[in-house]
């Protein structure tokens, strides 16, 4: 995509924003653009409302409103029980609404501190999460993240040519193994927040807040915890001890979450080529790289997976 057509969709997201805060009553006549990366994110001043605009995010997904129903469904019932979310908005209805082919949510805005959360305070608040969402009472699917993120983003890579037939044929197959690899491996179901990277764990009034739960699903805890050890290094150890401090077990063992890792390395690679193609200044350079270094290596690799791609 051109820097003209980045642009051009914003301007649209945007008013899309602004229409579908408008008919639910919200002020629109200072819009503020508080992020716009894998959405586009507005605050409507001067409520304490954000409206949440699908869209690079929802180029890669062949239902956006799927996707944004689960977020606002699991976050909204986490806050209920207590568990630090940003929640959605109240006294509005969160969505998704669609208008002029975006899909909108509404969430509480809270200003946030650029600090992140060190290893322990991530496992911690991660079981905090895990324990919250136990009795999360509607269906979710298995493991959204490994099965359709990866799916449906190579279903866009090939749609809009941007992969030649052999890579786009050797992802698949790569594709093939991890699923084959994490199948019926793991402990017990629950709900997992699906992208609990550190750059999802804010620090907003005063508390650490977990926010972007559009990849919400079922599965095993391993993947969570893949997902948050894939961002640390030496510190792994701790995180993992925090998280089964709170949850009360013993802690997960480092080689229990390879397979989860290798299956994450895929997912972030998947994900980057697309932003590739949609922001190609900001990404270009590192989704090649990132995908000669996954088709070079055997698909067996146990070396640290890149997880924290989208909070770039």
């Amino acid at each position: 995509m051109t820097p003209d057509g980045h642009r051009t969709r914003t301007r649209r997201g945007l008013a899309a924003a602004v229409a579908v805060a408008r008919g639910a009553g919200l002020p629109t006549a200072d819009p503020q653009v508080v992020s716009e990366r894998g959405n586009l994110v507005v605050h409507l001043v001067p409520e304490p409302v954000v409206a949440r605009v699908a869209t690079s995010t929802a180029w890669t997904r062949s239902d956006p409103s799927a996707w944004l129903a689960r977020e606002v469904s699991v976050a909204a019932h986490a806050a209920r029980r207590g568990a630090a979310v940003i929640p959605p908005a109240p006294g509005v209805d969160p969505g998704p609404h669609q208008r002029d082919g975006f899909w909108v949510s509404f969430w509480t805005y809270l200003p946030c501190s650029p600090q992140r959360a060190d290893a322990e305070s991530c496992g911690e608040s991660l079981a905090r999460l895990h324990l919250a969402l136990a009795d999360y009472p509607d269906e979710l699917p298995w493991l959204t993240p490994v099965r359709d993120q990866i799916q449906d983003g190579l279903a866009a890579l090939e749609r809009e040519h941007v992969l030649s037939s052999a890579e786009l044929k050797a992802l698949r197959v790569r594709h093939e193994a991890v699923l084959a690899e994490v199948d019926g491996i793991g402990g017990p179901a629950a709900v997992l927040h699906g992208d609990a990277h550190p750059g999802n764990l804010l620090l907003a009034d005063g508390r650490w807040r977990w926010a972007d739960f559009e990849e919400s699903c079922r599965g095993p805890r391993e993947w969570d915890l893949a997902v948050l050890a894939g961002n640390f290094t030496s510190d792994v150890p701790a995180a993992l001890r925090a998280y089964a401090e709170v949850i009360g077990e013993s802690p997960c063992r480092t080689t229990d979450l390879a397979p989860f890792r290798r299956a994450r390395e895929l997912e972030a690679v998947v994900w980057l080529l697309g932003m590739a193609h949609l922001h190609p200044d900001r990404y270009a350079a590192r989704a090649r790289s990132a995908l000669a270094e996954l088709l070079d290596r055997p698909g067996g690799s146990r070396r640290r997976a890149t997880t924290s791609i989208r909070s770039a």
